[in-house]
């Protein structure tokens, strides 16, 4: 099956360094990138699959236990353009 891409914005709770959280994100399997960004999120994640349990997986039962993890919003690759 081919990979699967989705983006997954991360907000980081108060008091916590998101630069470590980003790190520790970093370092899982399937993360092909995670930036900080400004605005409402304080990161993106681009994490690749190849089936949706995979995802659920990481979201649910990784992502969500890093310690500082506030809200988190999965939004689904559709298409690569570029």
């Amino acid at each position: 099956m081919a990979q699967m891409g989705a983006l997954i914005f991360v907000s980081v709770l108060e008091g916590v360094s998101p630069l470590e959280i980003a790190r520790t994100i970093a370092s899982k399997s399937g993360v092909e990138e995670v930036l900080l960004i400004s605005g409402e999120w304080d990161m993106v994640v681009k994490f690749e699959y190849d089936k949706m349990d995979s995802l659920s997986d990481f979201v649910v039962s990784q992502l969500r236990k890093v310690n500082g993890v506030g809200k988190t919003d999965t939004t689904i690759i559709l298409d690569e353009v570029k």
